[in-house]
């Protein structure tokens, strides 16, 4: 971390700059890297518009891949692609019924469905 005494900082921002400890305060006040990393899967897993569309439709209720391939027109390969996607991220789970994979959403996918939608 640099120095910030050879920094040139504004002084309309230094004072609470240094009440907040400077770098290293603010440093510490950072998520932690696990916390990052989460995040960034949720914001890969929200960053295609197919993939919004499914979870929001999956907040309605929960579905077969079969009923997420008929309501967005995708191929089933790209389908599983956007689905593996959103559970790395953690906003979707399956569960098995016979020869079918249930899809519905996680707390986190609801909670993000809520704040994004």
């Amino acid at each position: 971390m640099e120095d910030t005494k050879e920094i040139e900082i504004p002084d309309s921002i230094r004072c609470e700059f240094e009440e907040k400890g400077g770098i290293v305060g603010i440093v510490e006040s950072l998520p932690d890297d696990q916390t990052i990393g989460d995040i960034v899967s949720v914001a890969r897993a929200l960053s295609d518009p197919v993939r919004v569309r499914v979870i929001f439709a999956l907040s309605v209720q929960p579905m077969c891949v079969c009923l997420i391939v008929a309501m967005t027109g995708y191929a089933y390969s790209k389908m599983s692609y956007h689905l593996s996607v959103l559970k790395e991220g953690g906003l979707v789970c399956a569960r098995q019924e016979g020869n079918y994979l249930i899809y519905y959403l996680t707390d986190l996918g609801r909670r993000v469905t809520l704040w994004i939608g």
